[in-house]
């Protein structure tokens, strides 16, 4: 090592620098290395760019897919919240049918039970008939065994017999009236029948003929009753302890309030007014209503054609905004 700098000198002709020492060669130097290091540190940088560049392209496509994703599961959540409440609607309205099977099974019960009262009532006065007969009988052959006795007396009873006689023929008279009287009863009991199940089915093929047509004319009409673009309220209706039980909710509510008729005609008609799309009306029955059909019916047809949409006479158009399209879930 030498004393001026601490290290050897490599340089060559290391004397004659020392005598003709310049100041270019070690500027070049140092800015060679300069040059250098910002090529280097240029190099790392674009690299460096290009990583970061392909990162974003990667995060964005991502983010677009994740919103792809949840635009998709949210049409999806919306078609099945419309099918689901299509699904409960059809299920009240079979629950209402329901009942009214029940009522029209108990009517014809009363109905089978009157008749078969009916029955045997006659039954029993044909009974009472046959009984009159054989007594009539037992006098005809009582009549006769005296009639032979007379037969055998003196010639003074004759008149006796005449009168007996007479007697035994008004009692056929009668015996045969009677047996007339009962054959025309039964002929009136079967055709009294025969003209009731006449009557029945005439009825049942009426009535279906009547919903088969008011369906159809619905169809004609009016379009398919739908919640979607409506403001949709739940009604749940229902019978405890032989008191009506009413409890609603909106798409706003987490879950049903309790109130009264005139409680939720008051609610209904507030929110018919801040809703321009309408209201879409859901009653719901649970299975151990404890109302029967006539009940359900009248309560559904009230609330329908006072406060829902489709039973309007001029139904307005349904709101687009996402308020009016979400449906609540059940």
């Amino acid at each position: 090592m030498s004393q001026d700098g601490g290290f050897v000198d490599l340089r060559l002709n290391r004397h004659g620098a020392e005598q003709e020492e310049s100041f270019w060669p070690s500027f070049t130097d140092v800015m060679t290395v300069i040059v250098m290091i910002f090529l280097l540190a240029m190099v790392v940088l674009l690299i460096r760019n290009m990583e970061l560049v392909n990162e974003l392209r990667a995060t964005m496509e991502a983010e677009r897919r994740a919103a792809e994703l949840a635009r998709e599961t949210g049409e999806e959540k919306e078609s099945l919240a419309v099918q689901l409440i299509a699904t409960e609607n059809e299920l009240s309205m079979l629950r209402m049918q329901l009942m009214r099977m029940e009522e029209k099974q108990e009517q014809q019960e009363i109905a089978l039970d009157s008749r078969q009262r009916q029955v045997a009532r006659l039954r029993a006065e044909e009974q009472a008939l046959r009984n009159q007969v054989t007594e009539l009988n037992q006098q005809s052959v009582r009549l006769q065994d005296r009639l032979e006795r007379a037969t055998r007396t003196l010639s003074s009873l004759e008149q006796d017999y005449s009168r007996l006689q007479e007697r035994y023929q008004s009692a056929n008279t009668e015996l045969t009236g009677l047996r007339e009287s009962n054959r025309s009863k039964e002929q009136e009991l079967s055709d009294a029948r025969i003209q009731l199940q006449r009557s029945d089915h005439r009825l049942a093929t009426i009535e279906d003929e009547y919903a088969n047509l008011k369906v159809k004319y619905d169809k004609l009409v009016k379009p398919a009753r739908s919640p979607r673009g409506r403001y949709v309220v739940e009604v749940r209706y229902s019978k405890r302890s032989g008191e009506p039980a009413v409890a609603y909710k909106t798409p706003a509510d987490t879950e049903f309030r309790t109130a009264t008729r005139e409680q939720l005609a008051a609610v209904l008609e507030r929110l018919k007014a801040e809703h321009q799309g309408g209201l879409y009306i859901k009653i719901i029955f649970p299975k151990d209503s404890g109302l029967s059909y006539s009940e359900a019916w009248q309560f559904t047809s009230d609330l329908h054609r006072r406060y829902d949409y489709y039973f309007q006479d001029n139904p307005p158009p349904a709101d687009s905004g996402p308020a009016a399209d979400s449906a609540p879930a059940p």
